[in-house]
């Protein structure tokens, strides 16, 4: 065994510890980081439960929607045309976009 293979192996150990320890440091800078951004993942979470929920529970939806259709007729009749032409208009937006991009 040469002189320079304990030199070398005490080299990566040094530079494995200092990798070691810089690692912990940016992991702790992420978390800070990432305090900042936890509300708005706090509001993805209940949207995402409210979704869920709602997609086990279609009866529910549709007893409201009806509810609400027979309590303001004419606020669900606007609110729907306004529902499907944002619809249709989202659909045509995609066809124009998915056109174009087999143009390109």
């Amino acid at each position: 065994m040469s002189k320079a293979e304990p030199d070398r192996a005490e080299q990566l150990a040094r530079r494995r510890q200092q990798l070691v320890q810089r690692s912990g440091r940016l992991r702790v800078h992420v978390a800070d980081q990432l305090q900042v951004v936890q509300p708005a993942f706090v509001w993805a979470d209940r949207l995402q439960d409210a979704w869920i929920w709602l997609r086990a529970n279609p009866l529910v939806v549709a007893g409201g929607v009806l509810a609400v259709a027979v309590w303001r007729p004419r606020r669900s009749l606007g609110l729907a045309l306004r529902l499907w032409s944002g619809w249709k208009l989202l659909q045509r937006a995609r066809s124009v976009g998915s056109t174009a991009s087999r143009l390109l």
